[in-house]
């Protein structure tokens, strides 16, 4: 009796290409996101609220530290550059929010002038960001 030859031979080669073309699309995307990534941060002391979370679109991060310096998007301004500014910005954004991230220690007067040149530039809203209450989530 003949022996009868394998008709189907199984290739057990693994195709690497594919795993390393996703490999360099997820490398190269994060490449382009590193630079976003690393804004600098700066210190402020947010008073205890209870409050609703509120959507990120168009928002405007306005920070005001303890020091008295005032941060839009990483820039520092006057209280007086501030209206001639952010302007422009809010009248190309009509649903836009200035969220002030005011440090709990500032007085209540400077907060509220603060607020002041951010309606007089045309703010269309203005939130106060806040830190959560403990036990809240």
């Amino acid at each position: 009796m003949a022996r009868r030859k394998k008709v189907f031979e199984v290739d057990t080669k693994v195709n690497v290409v594919p795993i390393i073309n996703v490999s360099l699309v997820v490398v190269l995307t994060l490449m382009m996101i590193a630079p976003f990534l690393t804004g600098e941060e700066v210190d402020v002391d947010l008073p205890e609220a209870m409050a609703s979370q509120a959507d990120d679109t168009d928002n405007i991060e306005i920070i005001y530290t303890s020091d008295r310096r005032i941060i839009v998007e990483e820039t520092q301004f006057s209280l007086e550059e501030l209206e001639p500014t952010l302007a422009p910005v809010f009248q190309a954004m009509p649903h836009g929010v200035a969220v002030v991230k005011a440090d709990q220690n500032l007085p209540y007067g400077e907060v509220e002038a603060l607020i002041a040149a951010l309606e007089s530039a045309g703010a269309p809203r203005i939130a106060l960001a806040t830190k959560p209450k403990e036990g809240q989530q």
